[in-house]
């Protein structure tokens, strides 16, 4: 009879299966452990990759992302401090939107050259120059480049307050080594000074700034010849949500002719917008009008601007209205008979669409040299 020890496992066997499964709870609870562990944290420091270096992403992150990705440390922090690379790009990036631009129009030019009695179509640029000092001396200095305003084109016939007439398109340009940007407006009619009895006057504005114009003449002969004055079909006590402004004359003292007057009297009329209705003696308010004016082809000057004073008048009709007159006002430089000034009006706190005046022996623009702007940034 064979014995039972024989089918049996011996003791070696057992402790040998024991060992075997002693190993593997062990091996499981250090890989749960190992998955608990938080991962280490990864370095700030940018890592170039794909040919961005490490100085181009401090340039990408100038700006701010839209929502913060920065982890909430559990104690305040001290306040970070920029690197010098990342101060100079933020300077370099951003530049102040100027507070006071000189708009210029630099040139109309007729289609095909054309003369001012056939031409039909015209294209017309105008630079924005920061600051408000004109003429000879005055800065150069162009707008930022990536400023983009609404820049108006704004035109008169004779002397009918001006009215829009297009906005201007950004174009970068080129010249002498330096770029900035211009606006231009294209295809714009000048077909009414085809008749050598009219006159067009055009500038421009800014939105959101103040503008100093230059007052740019289209016509055969631009001089402004005493129209006929304007009379009021009645007259209202309280203010129109806009107005026109009509200079009604521009008189030297003591009627001497351009060439010899040294000082002048404006007076100005205001409308309700669009009509004949002027505003009453029993305004409900006061207004402070301004007349404003420019030299040749130069913007004007800033705080250059002369207060008018009201004066009642009455048609012949028996309308009593008001007038604004702008007293002793400096026209010594038509004495020249190269120069001539323009003159418009403008309210304050209210839409005022101006006439534009012209005053001067030849009020004609006649291609005045181009400026060169400094380069923009």
């Amino acid at each position: 009879m064979k014995s039972n020890s024989q089918h049996a496992p011996g003791r070696a066997q057992l402790w040998i299966a024991a060992s075997i499964i002693l190993l593997a709870v062990i091996v499981g609870a250090v890989s749960l452990l190992n998955a608990r562990r938080p991962a280490p944290e990864r370095s700030a420091a940018p890592t170039p990759q794909d040919g961005i270096s490490a100085a181009s992403t401090i340039v990408a992150s100038v700006a701010p992302p839209a929502t913060s990705t920065a982890t909430p440390a559990p104690t305040p922090a001290a306040s970070p401090t920029p690197t010098p690379i990342a101060v100079a790009v933020a300077e370099h990036l951003v530049t102040p939107t100027p507070s006071v631009v000189r708009a210029k129009i630099e040139i109309v030019w007729p289609h095909d050259g054309a003369s001012v009695r056939d031409a039909g179509l015209a294209n017309i640029t105008a630079y924005l120059i920061r600051g408000g000092v004109s003429g000879e001396g005055a800065g150069l200095e162009a707008p930022p480049c990536d400023w983009a305003p609404v820049v108006r084109l704004w035109g008169a016939v004779n002397n009918q307050p001006a009215r829009e007439i297009a906005v201007g398109s950004k174009r970068m340009f080129s010249s002498g080594g330096r770029t900035f940007p211009v606006w231009d407006f294209n295809d714009i009619s000048v077909a009414d000074a085809n008749d050598s009895a009219n006159k067009l006057t055009f500038f421009v504005t800014v939105d959101g700034v103040t503008t100093l114009p230059n007052i740019w003449a289209h016509a055969s002969d631009a001089r402004t010849i005493f129209p006929q004055p304007d009379v009021p079909t009645d007259a209202l006590s309280y203010l129109p949500g806009a107005l026109d402004a009509r200079i009604q004359i521009v008189w030297p003292h003591d009627d001497l002719p351009i060439a010899e007057a040294a000082r002048a009297n404006v007076t100005a009329y205001l409308f309700a917008s669009g009509t004949s209705q002027a505003l009453a003696p029993e305004l409900s308010r006061p207004l402070t009008v301004r007349l404003h004016r420019s030299l040749n082809s130069d913007p004007e000057q800033a705080d250059s601007t002369v207060l008018g004073e009201p004066r009642v008048l009455t048609t012949g009709t028996g309308v009593k209205f008001l007038a604004w007159d702008f007293n002793d006002v400096d026209v010594s430089a038509t004495q020249d008979p190269l120069n001539r000034l323009y003159f418009w009006v403008t309210v304050d706190g209210v839409t005022t669409f101006s006439n534009i005046w012209a005053h001067g022996a030849d009020a004609r623009t006649i291609f005045p040299q181009v400026d060169l702007l400094e380069s923009c940034r």
